[in-house]
């Protein structure tokens, strides 16, 4: 998936959320109006949020079962 198909993704589904929706990353909480402002205008944001996509979506697809240690 391409980085615009993926921002894409994250939009709608933080537009679908209620709008008491909270994005927390370390210290900072963004709620779900300036989330969405910052995805659009911050390229490093947007990339921040990109890349942990990304990183869950590897993690949870070469996670291995309890059954498998």
């Amino acid at each position: 998936m391409k980085e615009k198909e993926i921002v894409k993704a994250i939009k709608q589904h933080v537009k679908e959320q209620d709008d008491r929706w909270k994005f927390v990353a370390g210290r900072e909480v963004v709620t779900k109006r300036l989330f969405l402002q910052k995805i659009d205008g911050d390229k490093q944001f947007r990339r921040m949020v990109v890349d942990m996509v990304h990183n869950l979506s590897i993690d949870i697809l070469t996670r291995k079962g309890k059954s498998d240690v």
